[in-house]
């Protein structure tokens, strides 16, 4: 197993000093749990200059005014207004910052042939919200041929042949998403994760996000290894690890991923796919696609690749 491969360098945190991390989902990974991991450790976090808000203080205002920015109806003494509504006197050099929601709703995500064809757009209007800081992205991506199949369940507006259109699935690409990001956000740099692997690189997920590195030591590193683990073999974890501190970050990966093969819950099983012209195969090919482009992306000038 290698550490992550990082493409691109921290940015400035410009004029303000403060520097935005924007999690933008995607839709149907642990999208909450990140920021519900991050709660556990609000005061530690809050002390080394991160804040960690919940999403519910400022979700509905920040959806109006990044609506607001796509029509470039906004003012800069708006923008700052908000900001100064979230930080609330809080002195941090870091904000983090969750809409999983931006890359688009489920029933048109495959709009124009292409997966979340609004990605830059939507992301652009996101950043306009905080012109006078430093943003990046955080976007957690996961298999075509499992996100195509939960988007057209999560609807109820299409049938399949409405929602798929004439979109080739084979060629469904997160590097086509993660570019339109990148090209419609100068300077901001774009981190990327697998969902099928967050189990074990959960801690550099979070060491990522709130820029304190993996080596920092989160409450809620073993969160999504919970949901896929027995109870004792996360205790087991739990007490290994804890008995180890001298492990590197990399041993430590290690180590998940190897409980993780022991100690795998029967209570999670895969679920069966039913849709006209789907088969075994069908999804085998659109998964090896899948990893050849993640490591697409991992090639990207401004792109942190996780995993």
């Amino acid at each position: 197993m290698t550490e992550p491969q990082s493409i691109s360098t921290a940015p400035d945190t410009g004029a303000g000093g403060l520097s935005i991390a924007l999690h933008i989902g995607a839709p149907f990974t642990d999208e909450e749990q990140l920021t519900w991991s991050l709660r556990r450790d609000t005061a530690r976090l809050l002390k080394d200059g991160v804040l960690v808000r919940r999403p519910g203080t400022y979700i509905k205002e920040l959806t109006e005014l990044k609506g607001r920015a796509a029509k470039d109806d906004i003012t800069e003494s708006e923008c700052a207004a908000f900001l100064d509504g979230v930080l609330r006197d809080a002195d941090v050099s870091r904000l983090i910052l969750s809409m999983p929601s931006i890359l688009g709703v489920p029933a048109w995500m495959l709009n124009g042939g292409r997966l979340y064809k609004n990605a830059g757009a939507n992301t652009a209007a996101l950043r306009a919200v905080f012109p006078d800081h430093a943003c990046e992205f955080f976007l957690g991506m996961c298999n075509p041929a499992t996100l195509v199949p939960t988007g057209f369940s999560a609807q109820s507006q299409k049938d399949w042949y409405g929602f798929s259109g004439d979109t080739d699935l084979m060629d469904l690409c997160w590097s086509d998403v993660v570019a339109d990001i990148l090209t419609a956000n100068p300077g901001c740099g774009v981190t990327v994760w697998c969902n099928e692997e967050t189990p074990v690189f959960w801690p550099q997920v979070l060491g990522h996000v709130t820029g304190m590195g993996a080596a920092y030591r989160f409450e809620g590193e073993t969160d999504i290894l919970r949901k896929a683990m027995t109870e004792e073999g996360t205790k087991r974890l739990e007490a290994y690890l804890a008995e180890r501190p001298q492990l590197s970050d990399q041993q430590r990966d290690q180590v998940r991923e190897l409980f993780l093969s022991y100690f795998h819950s029967e209570d999670v099983v895969e679920e069966e796919i039913d849709l006209p012209g789907w088969s075994q195969g069908f999804v085998d090919v659109m998964t090896e696609r899948y990893f050849n482009d993640v490591e697409l992306i991992r090639q990207m000038p401004g792109v942190t690749v996780i995993g």
